[in-house]
């Protein structure tokens, strides 16, 4: 009996070995293709990171790595620096920024999408002189979508970060909190003319001793809003952005807030933007729970203490109620049987189920006023 090879022409048994081999010679052609294309690309991108690294410098902003390379054959492109530094010498003041290392990967298929990590802690103090602050983190990632020319979107996440105060007179804690995450989104115009900004932050169980009371208890921020005025994306230092927002009429528009702070929780909305000496101007309306403890974190129920003794806060307190029902309850305060009242604060409502009051809260060139109450004073922010 003859088999099924007998009845293949010679010929074509001479050309099934050429057969079984060209898939791998193509495999091997573009192998070997797509190995020449990636480290002619990693080689291109040496020479743009060393170009814009010298632009930079020419604008007086010095980026450096102890050591930095080009890898992530064969999928990606992987930009690696140890001990990077950025010497900001056009900042006021001039300011230096130093991290243990920085990662910024892209990948092949997906080239418009720029993923970094750093590793902590990044250290932050003036030009030439020692850090005053460090600022550490279990995990930091940021993302780019978009050319770095021509951004769309940006995030920040970091987790378990701390910041720490190095100055000598003022060593300890700063603030905290168990992640902090902030998105910006390019919602009209372009990076290069009159963007539109869509912005968000989030920050979980943070907390700042330095603010005193109102920063030892955790503190839950979840905010979204709209920045509009800049006339582009254009570095420039921040002192410059935000007298340039201001001229523009510039303004953030928080279209959604909710803070809570123990058993104090508060949404709100309104516009924020800058008074011509650079303070902060505007107004929010707020809906609050429990803001009868509100005054006492602020120190306002101390303020009224030491203004004013007992006999002549009892006298002034029922006149004040008559104007506004239990606005003497502040002055009369504990001794008096009193104590700050929800009701001093604004006209009652309801939020998420439970009884509170609608408060403004004003920036009136960086004065703070919450309802009737002055609760401090922020310095021009530039």
């Amino acid at each position: 009996m003859r088999s099924v090879e007998d009845e293949v022409p010679p010929a074509r048994r001479k050309r099934r070995p050429w057969l079984i081999a060209l898939p791998l010679v193509l495999v091997a052609v573009i192998a070997a293709g797509w190995t020449a294309f990636w480290f002619q690309a990693a080689s291109v991108t040496r020479t743009v990171l060393a170009g814009w690294q010298e632009n930079e410098a020419a604008l007086g902003r010095d980026y450096t790595c102890a050591s930095q390379d080009v890898g992530g054959f064969p999928f990606r492109f992987e930009f690696r620096c140890t001990d990077p530094v950025a010497a900001l010498r056009s900042a006021t003041p001039p300011a230096t920024l130093a991290a243990k290392a920085a990662t910024v990967v892209a990948q092949i298929w997906e080239p418009t999408l720029i993923v970094g990590e750093a590793t902590g802690p990044l250290k932050i103090g003036e030009v030439g002189a020692a850090p005053v602050l460090a600022i550490d983190w279990s995990l930091a990632q940021a993302s780019l979508r978009g050319l770095p020319t021509d951004p769309e979107r940006l995030s920040v996440v970091l987790d378990r970060p701390i910041a720490t105060s190095l100055d000598g007179t003022r060593e300890g804690l700063v603030g905290q909190a168990v992640r902090a995450a902030f998105h910006a989104r390019i919602a009209g115009g372009s990076a290069r003319q009159n963007p539109v900004l869509d912005l968000a932050l989030s920050l979980d169980e943070a907390s700042a001793p330095v603010l005193g009371r109102a920063g030892v208890v955790p503190l839950d921020i979840d905010a979204v809003g709209v920045l509009r005025g800049l006339p582009s994306l254009k570095p420039r230092p921040l002192k410059e952005t935000l007298r340039t927002l201001q001229a523009a009429g510039g303004r953030l528009e928080i279209t959604r807030a909710r803070l809570q702070q123990g058993d104090i929780v508060a949404t709100g909305t309104g516009t924020l933007g800058l008074s011509p000496r650079g303070a902060l101007d505007g107004e929010l309306q707020l809906v609050v729970v429990n803001a009868d403890k509100l005054l006492p974190l602020f120190g306002v129920d101390q303020l009224v203490n030491q203004l004013l003794p007992q006999a002549t806060r009892e006298k002034l307190a029922p006149g004040l109620d008559k104007l506004l029902p239990g606005l003497g309850n502040v002055l009369r305060g504990p001794a008096g049987g009193g104590g700050v009242s929800a009701e001093a604060l604004g006209p009652a409502t309801e939020l998420e189920g439970k009884r509170a009051v609608k408060v403004p809260l004003r920036f009136a060139d960086g004065a703070v006023l919450l309802g009737p109450f002055k609760v401090g004073q922020l310095p021009p922010l530039y």
